[in-house]
């Protein structure tokens, strides 16, 4: 059995295959989002199909937990993304004087 691990200091914890920097989100967005062919995503990370499958049954077996993550991610990029905007608002427009000329 192919063991699924987490450190905080690799991949941002994300779960992923022992021993690799591959994550089960990786196997999960090429295999049932993008829908490649297993074998080959298997071969471009040297994984054996058994890591593969083990990564993706891993997920199938937590698909809440990692719904919540996506969905608290979506919600962190939303923020950043209105807090860019609002910098940007408020920063001095620095081609005004320049135009002025």
């Amino acid at each position: 059995m192919t063991a699924i691990v987490r450190d905080e200091n690799v991949r941002s914890g994300d779960p992923r295959i022992a021993g690799t920097r591959v994550t089960v989100l990786d196997l999960k967005r090429r295999v049932i989002d993008e829908r490649e062919d297993p074998h080959v995503v298997a071969g471009e990370y040297d994984l054996s199909m058994a890591d593969l499958f083990s990564g993706l049954a891993y997920y199938y077996d937590n698909r809440e937990d990692f719904a919540a993550r996506e969905h608290e991610a979506a919600a962190a990029r939303r923020e950043g993304e209105l807090q860019t905007r609002e910098l940007l608002r408020d920063e001095p427009d620095a081609n005004a004087s320049e135009r002025a000329d």
